[in-house]
Protein backbone atom coordinates (compact mmCIF):
# COMPACT_ATOMS: atom_id res chain seq x y z
CA UNK A 1 0.00 0.00 0.00
CA UNK A 2 1.46 3.29 -1.20
CA UNK A 3 2.65 5.13 2.12
CA UNK A 4 1.06 8.74 2.75
CA UNK A 5 1.97 11.14 5.07
CA UNK A 6 5.37 13.68 5.64
CA UNK A 7 7.76 11.35 7.16
CA UNK A 8 11.06 10.46 5.09
CA UNK A 9 10.55 7.34 2.97
CA UNK A 10 13.24 5.45 0.73
CA UNK A 11 12.87 6.27 -3.28
CA UNK A 12 13.79 3.46 -5.35
CA UNK A 13 15.89 5.92 -7.91
CA UNK A 14 19.14 6.80 -7.78
CA UNK A 15 18.58 10.73 -9.34
CA UNK A 16 16.08 11.19 -6.41
CA UNK A 17 17.91 12.63 -3.23
CA UNK A 18 15.28 12.74 -0.14
CA UNK A 19 16.20 15.40 3.13
CA UNK A 20 14.88 17.53 4.82
CA UNK A 21 14.00 21.14 3.56
CA UNK A 22 16.07 23.97 5.09
CA UNK A 23 17.83 26.78 3.37
CA UNK A 24 20.55 24.71 2.37
CA UNK A 25 17.97 22.43 0.48
CA UNK A 26 17.15 25.52 -1.66
CA UNK A 27 13.15 25.31 -1.84
CA UNK A 28 12.32 28.08 0.90
CA UNK A 29 13.46 27.78 4.36
CA UNK A 30 10.25 26.31 5.51
CA UNK A 31 11.00 23.28 7.49
CA UNK A 32 9.41 21.29 5.16
CA UNK A 33 10.48 17.42 3.68
CA UNK A 34 11.37 17.78 0.29
CA UNK A 35 12.58 15.33 -2.18
CA UNK A 36 15.00 16.95 -5.00
CA UNK A 37 15.60 15.86 -8.53
CA UNK A 38 18.65 16.55 -9.57
CA UNK A 39 19.15 17.58 -13.50
CA UNK A 40 21.98 19.87 -14.83
CA UNK A 41 22.25 21.41 -11.03
CA UNK A 42 18.92 22.74 -10.96
CA UNK A 43 15.68 21.58 -8.81
CA UNK A 44 13.34 20.24 -11.29
CA UNK A 45 11.88 17.42 -12.79
CA UNK A 46 10.01 16.43 -15.84
CA UNK A 47 6.89 18.75 -16.21
CA UNK A 48 3.05 18.43 -17.49
CA UNK A 49 -0.33 19.67 -18.05
CA UNK A 50 -3.96 18.87 -19.65
CA UNK A 51 -6.55 20.27 -22.22
CA UNK A 52 -8.24 23.32 -21.54
CA UNK A 53 -8.89 27.41 -22.59
CA UNK A 54 -7.12 30.52 -21.59
CA UNK A 55 -9.31 32.62 -19.44
CA UNK A 56 -7.27 35.65 -19.63
CA UNK A 57 -4.06 37.12 -20.61
CA UNK A 58 -2.37 39.47 -19.21
CA UNK A 59 1.56 41.01 -19.34
CA UNK A 60 4.34 38.62 -18.52
CA UNK A 61 5.70 39.32 -14.76
CA UNK A 62 8.91 40.58 -14.02
CA UNK A 63 8.69 39.57 -10.50
CA UNK A 64 8.72 36.62 -8.87
CA UNK A 65 6.85 36.40 -5.39
CA UNK A 66 9.25 34.22 -2.72
CA UNK A 67 8.74 33.63 0.24
CA UNK A 68 11.62 33.09 2.55
CA UNK A 69 12.79 32.87 5.94
CA UNK A 70 13.77 36.03 7.44
CA UNK A 71 16.40 34.36 9.64
CA UNK A 72 17.52 32.73 6.44
CA UNK A 73 21.07 34.54 6.04
CA UNK A 74 21.13 32.82 2.27
CA UNK A 75 19.54 33.80 -1.16
CA UNK A 76 16.81 31.48 -2.54
CA UNK A 77 18.32 28.81 -4.64
CA UNK A 78 17.61 28.09 -8.19
CA UNK A 79 14.44 25.93 -7.30
CA UNK A 80 12.86 29.43 -6.62
CA UNK A 81 14.44 31.57 -9.25
CA UNK A 82 12.71 32.37 -12.01
CA UNK A 83 14.05 33.11 -15.62
CA UNK A 84 15.18 37.21 -16.86
CA UNK A 85 11.84 36.71 -17.93
CA UNK A 86 9.37 34.69 -16.43
CA UNK A 87 5.25 34.05 -17.69
CA UNK A 88 3.46 32.41 -14.49
CA UNK A 89 0.56 30.35 -15.70
CA UNK A 90 -2.13 28.40 -13.58
CA UNK A 91 -3.81 25.57 -14.83
CA UNK A 92 -6.98 24.89 -13.07
CA UNK A 93 -8.46 21.19 -13.13
CA UNK A 94 -11.50 20.30 -12.78
CA UNK A 95 -14.44 17.23 -14.28
CA UNK A 96 -15.94 18.76 -16.56
CA UNK A 97 -19.83 18.50 -17.73
CA UNK A 98 -22.23 18.07 -20.48
CA UNK A 99 -23.43 21.14 -21.60
CA UNK A 100 -26.90 20.01 -23.40
CA UNK A 101 -28.37 16.93 -23.37
CA UNK A 102 -26.74 15.55 -26.58
CA UNK A 103 -23.23 15.76 -24.58
CA UNK A 104 -24.16 13.26 -21.70
CA UNK A 105 -23.62 10.15 -23.51
CA UNK A 106 -20.14 10.70 -24.68
CA UNK A 107 -19.45 12.25 -21.47
CA UNK A 108 -20.52 9.47 -19.29
CA UNK A 109 -18.16 7.13 -22.33
CA UNK A 110 -15.03 9.20 -21.39
CA UNK A 111 -15.56 9.12 -17.77
CA UNK A 112 -16.21 5.54 -17.72
CA UNK A 113 -13.32 4.61 -20.23
CA UNK A 114 -10.94 6.15 -17.55
CA UNK A 115 -8.87 3.45 -16.03
CA UNK A 116 -8.78 5.44 -12.85
CA UNK A 117 -12.73 5.05 -12.41
CA UNK A 118 -12.68 1.63 -13.33
CA UNK A 119 -9.79 -0.39 -12.32
CA UNK A 120 -9.43 -3.74 -14.68
CA UNK A 121 -6.95 -6.41 -14.81
CA UNK A 122 -4.20 -6.18 -17.23
CA UNK A 123 -5.41 -8.64 -18.98
CA UNK A 124 -8.71 -7.22 -19.65
CA UNK A 125 -7.67 -3.79 -20.11
CA UNK A 126 -8.51 -4.25 -23.57
CA UNK A 127 -12.31 -4.57 -22.39
CA UNK A 128 -12.46 -0.83 -21.54
CA UNK A 129 -13.52 0.59 -24.94
CA UNK A 130 -16.35 -1.88 -24.49
CA UNK A 131 -17.48 -1.25 -21.13
CA UNK A 132 -17.22 2.01 -21.69
CA UNK A 133 -19.78 2.12 -24.24
CA UNK A 134 -22.16 -0.56 -22.21
CA UNK A 135 -21.97 1.83 -19.03
CA UNK A 136 -22.53 5.06 -20.79
CA UNK A 137 -25.30 3.52 -23.42
CA UNK A 138 -27.39 2.12 -20.94
CA UNK A 139 -26.78 5.19 -18.28
CA UNK A 140 -27.13 7.98 -20.89
CA UNK A 141 -31.35 7.94 -20.33
CA UNK A 142 -31.70 8.20 -16.82
CA UNK A 143 -28.32 10.94 -16.74
CA UNK A 144 -29.66 13.25 -19.32
CA UNK A 145 -33.13 12.94 -16.83
CA UNK A 146 -31.11 14.88 -14.76
CA UNK A 147 -30.12 17.18 -16.78
CA UNK A 148 -32.61 18.10 -17.99
CA UNK A 149 -33.92 18.93 -14.64
CA UNK A 150 -31.05 21.27 -13.60
CA UNK A 151 -31.80 23.42 -17.09
CA UNK A 152 -30.32 20.78 -19.74
CA UNK A 153 -27.21 20.77 -19.15
CA UNK A 154 -24.20 21.62 -16.60
CA UNK A 155 -23.32 24.75 -15.51
CA UNK A 156 -20.04 23.72 -14.36
CA UNK A 157 -17.96 25.04 -17.21
CA UNK A 158 -19.98 27.97 -16.85
CA UNK A 159 -18.63 28.26 -13.31
CA UNK A 160 -15.17 27.01 -13.52
CA UNK A 161 -14.51 29.86 -16.18
CA UNK A 162 -15.95 32.04 -13.59
CA UNK A 163 -13.38 31.05 -10.75
CA UNK A 164 -10.51 31.14 -13.72
CA UNK A 165 -11.18 34.98 -14.09
CA UNK A 166 -12.02 36.02 -10.80
CA UNK A 167 -8.39 34.12 -9.59
CA UNK A 168 -6.56 35.67 -12.51
CA UNK A 169 -7.92 38.88 -10.86
CA UNK A 170 -7.26 38.31 -7.45
CA UNK A 171 -3.15 37.57 -8.41
CA UNK A 172 -3.08 40.51 -10.34
CA UNK A 173 -4.21 42.63 -7.51
CA UNK A 174 -1.60 40.95 -5.52
CA UNK A 175 1.10 42.03 -7.60
CA UNK A 176 1.13 38.60 -9.51
CA UNK A 177 -0.04 38.96 -12.92
CA UNK A 178 -0.86 34.82 -14.05
CA UNK A 179 -2.78 33.31 -17.03
CA UNK A 180 -4.95 31.50 -15.94
CA UNK A 181 -6.21 28.11 -17.65
CA UNK A 182 -9.08 25.15 -17.59
CA UNK A 183 -8.29 22.05 -18.52
CA UNK A 184 -11.36 19.65 -17.90
CA UNK A 185 -11.08 15.76 -17.73
CA UNK A 186 -13.90 14.53 -19.46
CA UNK A 187 -15.49 17.17 -21.40
CA UNK A 188 -14.38 20.38 -23.11
CA UNK A 189 -12.38 22.54 -22.86
CA UNK A 190 -10.50 19.22 -22.33
CA UNK A 191 -6.72 19.52 -20.96
CA UNK A 192 -4.97 18.85 -24.07
CA UNK A 193 -6.65 22.42 -25.47
CA UNK A 194 -5.27 24.08 -22.26
CA UNK A 195 -1.46 22.83 -22.70
CA UNK A 196 -1.80 24.13 -26.05
CA UNK A 197 -2.25 27.39 -25.11
CA UNK A 198 0.14 27.44 -22.05
CA UNK A 199 3.18 26.45 -24.37
CA UNK A 200 1.36 29.24 -27.65
CA UNK A 201 1.47 31.54 -24.73
CA UNK A 202 5.21 30.80 -23.41
CA UNK A 203 4.40 30.05 -19.92
CA UNK A 204 8.01 29.73 -18.25
CA UNK A 205 6.48 28.41 -14.66
CA UNK A 206 3.35 26.75 -14.02
CA UNK A 207 0.86 26.44 -10.97
CA UNK A 208 -1.21 22.89 -11.36
CA UNK A 209 -4.43 23.11 -9.30
CA UNK A 210 -7.59 20.82 -9.55
CA UNK A 211 -10.38 22.42 -8.06
CA UNK A 212 -10.70 19.71 -5.43
CA UNK A 213 -10.30 20.54 -2.35
CA UNK A 214 -9.47 16.62 -1.14
CA UNK A 215 -6.83 14.68 -2.75
CA UNK A 216 -8.18 11.23 -4.39
CA UNK A 217 -6.89 8.93 -7.18
CA UNK A 218 -10.10 8.96 -9.00
CA UNK A 219 -10.53 12.77 -8.88
CA UNK A 220 -7.12 14.91 -8.65
CA UNK A 221 -4.72 11.76 -9.23
CA UNK A 222 -6.83 11.21 -12.97
CA UNK A 223 -6.16 14.52 -14.33
CA UNK A 224 -2.58 14.20 -12.76
CA UNK A 225 -1.70 10.92 -14.21
CA UNK A 226 -3.52 12.45 -17.54
CA UNK A 227 -0.93 15.38 -17.34
CA UNK A 228 2.27 13.24 -16.54
CA UNK A 229 1.85 11.08 -19.74
CA UNK A 230 1.27 14.35 -21.83
CA UNK A 231 4.15 15.73 -20.34
CA UNK A 232 6.46 12.57 -21.14
CA UNK A 233 5.29 12.88 -24.41
CA UNK A 234 5.64 16.20 -25.35
CA UNK A 235 9.13 17.44 -25.60
CA UNK A 236 8.11 21.50 -25.41
CA UNK A 237 6.27 20.29 -22.08
CA UNK A 238 9.60 18.64 -20.80
CA UNK A 239 11.50 22.17 -19.88
CA UNK A 240 8.38 23.76 -18.24
CA UNK A 241 8.68 24.37 -14.77
CA UNK A 242 5.74 23.33 -12.90
CA UNK A 243 4.25 22.27 -9.68
CA UNK A 244 1.39 20.94 -7.99
CA UNK A 245 -1.23 21.85 -5.18
CA UNK A 246 -2.28 18.40 -4.97
CA UNK A 247 -5.18 19.64 -2.07
CA UNK A 248 -6.18 22.17 -0.35
CA UNK A 249 -9.00 21.08 2.19
CA UNK A 250 -6.56 22.59 5.40
CA UNK A 251 -5.97 26.03 4.18
CA UNK A 252 -7.39 29.02 6.95
CA UNK A 253 -9.19 30.83 3.73
CA UNK A 254 -11.09 27.89 2.46
CA UNK A 255 -12.31 26.65 6.00
CA UNK A 256 -13.19 30.02 6.94
CA UNK A 257 -15.08 30.64 3.72
CA UNK A 258 -17.18 27.25 4.24
CA UNK A 259 -18.04 28.25 8.23
CA UNK A 260 -19.47 31.53 6.82
CA UNK A 261 -21.83 29.78 4.04
CA UNK A 262 -22.83 27.33 7.36
CA UNK A 263 -23.33 29.82 9.93
CA UNK A 264 -25.39 32.25 6.97
CA UNK A 265 -27.42 29.35 6.45
CA UNK A 266 -28.04 28.11 9.96
CA UNK A 267 -29.61 31.52 11.02
CA UNK A 268 -32.02 30.71 8.71
CA UNK A 269 -33.73 28.18 10.56
CA UNK A 270 -36.04 29.27 13.56
CA UNK A 271 -34.35 26.74 15.76
CA UNK A 272 -30.87 26.91 14.68
CA UNK A 273 -29.75 24.21 17.60
CA UNK A 274 -31.84 21.37 16.50
CA UNK A 275 -29.97 21.78 12.75
CA UNK A 276 -28.13 18.92 11.76
CA UNK A 277 -25.00 19.78 9.65
CA UNK A 278 -25.31 17.17 7.32
CA UNK A 279 -21.68 16.92 5.33
CA UNK A 280 -22.47 14.68 1.58
CA UNK A 281 -18.87 14.21 -0.02
CA UNK A 282 -18.82 12.31 -3.24
CA UNK A 283 -18.08 8.61 -2.37
CA UNK A 284 -15.34 6.23 -3.75
CA UNK A 285 -14.86 2.91 -3.96
CA UNK A 286 -13.57 1.37 -0.42
CA UNK A 287 -11.05 -0.62 -1.81
CA UNK A 288 -9.38 2.69 -3.39
CA UNK A 289 -8.69 2.99 0.13
CA UNK A 290 -8.14 -0.27 1.82
CA UNK A 291 -5.97 -1.55 -1.52
CA UNK A 292 -4.47 1.50 -3.12
CA UNK A 293 -3.74 3.95 -0.26
CA UNK A 294 -6.02 6.97 -1.33
CA UNK A 295 -6.21 9.42 1.53
CA UNK A 296 -9.01 10.67 0.52
CA UNK A 297 -11.45 9.52 3.19
CA UNK A 298 -8.75 11.18 5.94
CA UNK A 299 -8.53 14.06 4.10
CA UNK A 300 -12.40 14.50 4.02
CA UNK A 301 -12.53 13.34 7.50
CA UNK A 302 -10.06 16.06 8.49
CA UNK A 303 -11.47 18.90 6.61
CA UNK A 304 -14.90 18.24 7.90
CA UNK A 305 -13.40 18.60 11.60
CA UNK A 306 -11.68 21.72 10.44
CA UNK A 307 -14.81 23.50 9.59
CA UNK A 308 -17.34 22.15 12.12
CA UNK A 309 -14.33 23.39 14.94
CA UNK A 310 -14.75 26.79 12.94
CA UNK A 311 -18.39 26.75 12.72
CA UNK A 312 -18.54 26.35 16.89
CA UNK A 313 -15.62 29.36 17.71
CA UNK A 314 -18.43 31.48 16.34
CA UNK A 315 -21.15 29.99 18.72
CA UNK A 316 -22.53 26.91 16.74
CA UNK A 317 -22.59 24.06 18.76
CA UNK A 318 -24.35 21.80 16.25
CA UNK A 319 -24.13 17.83 15.51
CA UNK A 320 -23.12 17.07 12.32
CA UNK A 321 -23.03 13.66 10.02
CA UNK A 322 -20.31 13.27 7.06
CA UNK A 323 -21.76 10.36 4.55
CA UNK A 324 -20.92 9.62 0.82
CA UNK A 325 -22.80 9.98 -2.51
CA UNK A 326 -23.14 9.28 -5.99
CA UNK A 327 -22.04 5.58 -5.86
CA UNK A 328 -22.50 3.31 -8.64
CA UNK A 329 -22.83 -0.26 -9.22
CA UNK A 330 -22.13 -3.04 -6.39
CA UNK A 331 -19.08 -2.43 -5.00
CA UNK A 332 -18.60 -1.47 -1.65
CA UNK A 333 -17.92 2.48 -1.84
CA UNK A 334 -17.54 4.53 1.62
CA UNK A 335 -19.31 4.60 4.40
CA UNK A 336 -21.80 5.80 5.58
CA UNK A 337 -24.21 6.52 2.54
CA UNK A 338 -25.85 9.51 2.03
CA UNK A 339 -29.32 8.52 1.26
CA UNK A 340 -28.97 5.29 4.40
CA UNK A 341 -27.72 8.69 6.60
CA UNK A 342 -30.59 10.38 6.24
CA UNK A 343 -33.18 7.54 6.61
CA UNK A 344 -31.56 6.72 10.26
CA UNK A 345 -31.22 10.68 10.61
CA UNK A 346 -35.02 10.29 10.23
CA UNK A 347 -35.69 7.32 12.70
CA UNK A 348 -33.62 9.73 15.35
CA UNK A 349 -35.94 11.83 14.96
CA UNK A 350 -33.90 14.81 13.35
CA UNK A 351 -36.67 17.41 11.95
CA UNK A 352 -33.95 20.20 10.90
CA UNK A 353 -31.08 19.45 8.27
CA UNK A 354 -28.81 21.66 6.48
CA UNK A 355 -26.93 19.84 3.74
CA UNK A 356 -23.10 20.80 2.89
CA UNK A 357 -21.56 19.75 -0.05
CA UNK A 358 -18.42 19.25 0.81
CA UNK A 359 -15.98 17.44 -2.04
CA UNK A 360 -17.79 20.10 -4.65
CA UNK A 361 -16.58 24.00 -4.91
CA UNK A 362 -19.14 24.27 -7.75
CA UNK A 363 -22.50 24.02 -8.50
CA UNK A 364 -23.40 21.18 -10.67
CA UNK A 365 -25.19 17.74 -11.18
CA UNK A 366 -24.17 16.04 -7.33
CA UNK A 367 -25.62 19.57 -6.28
CA UNK A 368 -28.43 20.73 -8.52
CA UNK A 369 -30.48 17.47 -8.92
CA UNK A 370 -29.12 14.89 -6.57
CA UNK A 371 -28.84 16.62 -3.41
CA UNK A 372 -31.32 19.89 -4.16
CA UNK A 373 -34.49 17.54 -5.92
CA UNK A 374 -33.74 13.69 -4.84
CA UNK A 375 -32.18 14.13 -1.07
CA UNK A 376 -34.39 16.36 -0.20
CA UNK A 377 -37.62 14.39 -1.44
CA UNK A 378 -35.88 11.38 0.57
CA UNK A 379 -35.53 13.88 3.62
CA UNK A 380 -39.20 14.69 4.01
CA UNK A 381 -40.20 11.35 3.04
CA UNK A 382 -37.84 10.15 6.04
CA UNK A 383 -39.59 12.63 8.58
CA UNK A 384 -37.61 15.63 8.07
CA UNK A 385 -39.44 18.69 8.43
CA UNK A 386 -36.99 21.80 7.65
CA UNK A 387 -34.25 21.31 4.73
CA UNK A 388 -31.39 24.04 3.90
CA UNK A 389 -28.63 23.59 1.96
CA UNK A 390 -25.02 25.56 1.50
CA UNK A 391 -24.44 26.96 -1.61
CA UNK A 392 -21.01 25.56 -3.49
CA UNK A 393 -18.61 28.23 -2.97
CA UNK A 394 -18.09 29.18 -6.52
CA UNK A 395 -16.94 33.04 -6.65
CA UNK A 396 -17.25 33.21 -3.08
CA UNK A 397 -14.51 35.83 -2.90
CA UNK A 398 -12.62 34.38 0.82
CA UNK A 399 -12.59 31.32 -1.27
CA UNK A 400 -10.93 32.93 -4.57
CA UNK A 401 -8.22 34.87 -2.22
CA UNK A 402 -7.25 32.14 -0.68
CA UNK A 403 -6.75 29.97 -3.94
CA UNK A 404 -4.80 33.01 -5.32
CA UNK A 405 -2.82 32.94 -2.03
CA UNK A 406 -1.94 29.00 -2.36
CA UNK A 407 -0.65 29.70 -5.79
CA UNK A 408 1.64 32.81 -4.85
CA UNK A 409 2.81 30.03 -1.44
CA UNK A 410 3.42 27.53 -4.23
CA UNK A 411 6.12 29.64 -6.76
CA UNK A 412 8.75 28.61 -4.85
CA UNK A 413 8.29 25.47 -4.80
CA UNK A 414 8.37 25.29 -8.94
CA UNK A 415 10.73 21.64 -9.62
CA UNK A 416 10.72 21.05 -5.74
CA UNK A 417 8.70 18.13 -3.49
CA UNK A 418 7.34 20.16 -0.91
CA UNK A 419 4.58 19.03 1.93
CA UNK A 420 3.21 21.48 4.29
CA UNK A 421 2.92 19.96 7.38
CA UNK A 422 -0.74 19.50 7.84
CA UNK A 423 -1.26 17.86 4.44
CA UNK A 424 -1.60 14.42 3.64
CA UNK A 425 -0.16 14.38 -0.42
CA UNK A 426 3.04 16.97 -0.73
CA UNK A 427 3.50 19.67 -2.88
CA UNK A 428 5.20 19.08 -5.83
CA UNK A 429 5.82 18.26 -9.76
CA UNK A 430 4.41 15.83 -10.78
CA UNK A 431 6.61 12.81 -11.45
CA UNK A 432 7.75 13.28 -7.90
CA UNK A 433 4.26 13.86 -6.74
CA UNK A 434 3.01 10.82 -8.15
CA UNK A 435 5.44 8.47 -6.67
CA UNK A 436 3.93 9.41 -3.22
CA UNK A 437 0.53 7.46 -3.81
CA UNK A 438 -0.61 4.69 -5.46
CA UNK A 439 2.46 3.92 -6.92
CA UNK A 440 2.13 0.64 -7.85
CA UNK A 441 -1.06 1.13 -9.55
CA UNK A 442 -2.80 -2.14 -8.43
CA UNK A 443 -5.89 -3.59 -9.63
CA UNK A 444 -8.04 -3.03 -7.52
CA UNK A 445 -10.35 -6.30 -6.31
CA UNK A 446 -13.48 -6.85 -8.17
CA UNK A 447 -16.52 -6.10 -6.38
CA UNK A 448 -17.63 -9.89 -7.11
CA UNK A 449 -15.65 -12.92 -5.91
CA UNK A 450 -14.13 -14.82 -8.90
CA UNK A 451 -14.38 -18.59 -9.07
CA UNK A 452 -12.57 -21.37 -10.51
CA UNK A 453 -13.29 -24.66 -11.40
CA UNK A 454 -11.73 -27.26 -13.41
CA UNK A 455 -8.71 -30.18 -13.02
CA UNK A 456 -6.17 -29.19 -14.82
CA UNK A 457 -3.63 -25.85 -15.36
CA UNK A 458 -5.26 -25.11 -19.04
CA UNK A 459 -9.09 -25.93 -18.40
CA UNK A 460 -8.77 -23.55 -14.73
CA UNK A 461 -6.77 -20.43 -16.99
CA UNK A 462 -9.76 -20.82 -19.59
CA UNK A 463 -12.43 -21.00 -16.93
CA UNK A 464 -10.94 -17.81 -15.41
CA UNK A 465 -11.11 -16.21 -18.70
CA UNK A 466 -14.80 -16.66 -19.28
CA UNK A 467 -15.62 -16.01 -15.46
CA UNK A 468 -13.78 -12.86 -15.60
CA UNK A 469 -15.18 -12.02 -18.86
CA UNK A 470 -18.40 -13.09 -17.74
CA UNK A 471 -18.33 -10.71 -14.77
CA UNK A 472 -17.28 -7.35 -16.17
CA UNK A 473 -20.13 -7.96 -18.46
CA UNK A 474 -22.55 -8.78 -15.34
CA UNK A 475 -20.32 -5.43 -13.41
CA UNK A 476 -21.03 -3.20 -16.40
CA UNK A 477 -24.79 -4.44 -16.33
CA UNK A 478 -24.76 -3.43 -12.89
CA UNK A 479 -23.16 -0.14 -13.14
CA UNK A 480 -25.59 1.07 -15.60
CA UNK A 481 -28.84 -0.06 -13.68
CA UNK A 482 -27.53 0.32 -10.83
CA UNK A 483 -29.07 -2.56 -9.62
CA UNK A 484 -27.35 -5.59 -8.54
CA UNK A 485 -27.87 -8.34 -11.04
CA UNK A 486 -26.31 -11.09 -8.84
CA UNK A 487 -28.15 -10.57 -5.58
CA UNK A 488 -31.65 -11.26 -7.72
CA UNK A 489 -30.69 -13.98 -9.32
CA UNK A 490 -29.41 -15.44 -5.82
CA UNK A 491 -32.50 -14.24 -4.35
CA UNK A 492 -34.99 -15.05 -6.93
CA UNK A 493 -37.81 -18.06 -6.28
Amino acid sequence: MASFGLMQRTVHCPQLVEERCSPVAGCSGRGLPVIQRQRRGVCSATNGVQRGRVLRRTAASTDVVSFVDPNDIRKPAAAAAGPAVDKVGVLLLNLGGPEKLDDVKPFLYNLFADPEIIRLPAAAQFLQPLLATIISTLRAPKSAEGYEAIGGGSPLRRITDEQAEALAESLRAKGQPANVYVGMRYWHPYTEEALEHIKADGVTRLVILPLYPQFSISTSGSSLRLLESLFKSDIALKSLRHTVIPSWYQRRGYVSAMADLIVEELKKFRDVPSVELFFSAHGVPKSYVEEAGDPYKEEMEECVRLITDEVKRRGFANTHTLAYQSRVGPAEWLKPYTDESIKELGKRGVKSLLAVPISFVSEHIETLEEIDMEYRELAEESGIRNWGRVPALNTNAAFIDDLADAVMEALPYVGCLAGPTDSLVPLGDLEMLLQAYDRERRTLPSPVVMWEWGWTKSAETWNGRIAMIAIIIILALEAASGQSILKNLFLAE
